[in-house]
């Protein structure tokens, strides 16, 4: 048997309270820190894309037009992830309404 994260609970409000806690504790933290680094991405990318275009070295304009690149992989890797959890937080909405109508 599995040691149980949340101690039992029987009353809608209770339950209603666990989902809210759910969606303000972890789907909300991970929206705002997804988001900010998209944004962090987004700056590396610029930034190694400048130094690429900067750097006389054909080794140094390589190695920063493959941080670029793979910053701008994590961007588009992020942004699907953010997508996910964006539609995960609608149905906890979802939830926690479904919960207050039974309130």
């Amino acid at each position: 048997m599995k040691n149980r994260v949340l101690t039992e609970f029987e009353r809608t409000e209770d339950a209603k309270k666990v989902e809210e806690t759910v969606k303000t504790g972890y789907i909300d933290t991970t929206i705002e820190n997804l988001v900010q680094w998209c944004a962090v991405e987004d700056d590396l990318a610029d930034t190694y894309g400048r130094m690429a275009a900067a750097a006389n070295d054909q080794t140094e304009k390589a190695a920063f037009k493959q941080l670029h690149d793979d910053s701008e992989r994590n961007k588009a890797e992020l942004s699907k992830l953010l997508r996910v959890v964006e539609e995960l937080d609608k149905a906890r909405i979802g939830r926690i309404e479904k919960l207050s109508g039974l309130s």
